[in-house]
């Protein structure tokens, strides 16, 4: 076996390196034009280098031109980072249109004395259901919660809330029954997110900041009933809540307001 092997390739040498005369003719004078030595074992070489460098540039053809997007499977465009950059910039640039429009259109009713309807207020706003008794108490529901009766306990204290009581005619709610002044508040958080600014009187805010995403549902603090509901450039859309024991909530900077005013 090992004799039969090496013949065949004694005689693949033999036969690759045969040589043979390429000759160029004219055709009507038979003159010799052009003449080449060859060997199958050249034509071999010279095929194989002609189909890598093909090979090459349909490739480089393929990485560095447009041509890739009409190649099946390849030209989804959708998978393309550069696509998903720009469909995020389109995104947002909706977002801040539909904005810019809802503020023109506000300032528009106002000038032309046109009040909104629910349906213009809620056309653009997704609502989600939300049980406050369900939910788990958070981080943010207890320092709002300390924040707001620290605040109650300096501005109201103990001793003119109980002569306020008795020389005031009128009642201290709209509810059915006044509530103590040491009854502890069960205060629900209206919106769950971190706090932008906290109550500082000395700088001249009045109130607490909590940042979330747009158009998230508004809670109110306590049951209540509503005594304002409207609009201004510096506090965009405002409404407030009076509520048991002569105490009042006020939202500021609302997407949109979903109550009108003596609304429960």
């Amino acid at each position: 076996m090992a004799i039969n092997v090496h013949k065949a390739r004694k005689w693949l040498q033999q036969h690759l390196e045969k040589r043979f005369l390429f000759i160029i003719r004219n055709e009507e004078t038979f003159e010799e034009t052009a003449s080449y030595r060859l060997t199958l074992k050249n034509i071999y070489i010279l095929a194989s280098t002609l189909v890598f460098v093909l090979s090459l540039f349909l490739l480089l053809l393929v990485i560095f031109t447009p041509i890739k997007k009409y190649i099946p499977g390849y030209g989804d465009v959708r998978s393309q980072r550069e696509y998903l950059e720009l469909d995020r910039q389109i995104q947002a640039l909706e977002k801040t249109i539909n904005s810019r429009d809802t503020y023109i259109e506000s300032i528009q009713r106002i000038l032309e004395g046109k009040p909104q309807t629910r349906s213009d207020v809620t056309k653009n706003v997704q609502i989600k259901q939300v049980k406050p008794e369900s939910e788990p108490k958070v981080k943010e529901d207890s320092l709002l919660r300390a924040e707001f009766e620290s605040l109650l306990a300096r501005e109201i204290p103990a001793k003119d809330k109980s002569k306020e009581r008795k020389s005031s005619p009128m009642p201290r709610t709209f509810g059915p029954e006044v509530a103590e002044v040491n009854t502890p508040l069960n205060l629900v958080a209206p919106i769950r997110g971190p706090v932008g600014a906290k109550y500082n009187p000395e700088t001249g805010h009045l109130g607490v900041d909590i940042m979330a995403a747009q158009n998230t549902p508004i809670k109110a603090m306590l049951d209540g009933t509503v005594i304002q509901a409207d609009w201004s450039i510096e506090n965009g859309h405002t409404i407030a809540l009076q509520h048991n024991n002569n105490l009042v909530s006020i939202y500021k900077h609302n997407s949109a307001l979903l109550k009108k005013q003596a609304a429960a």
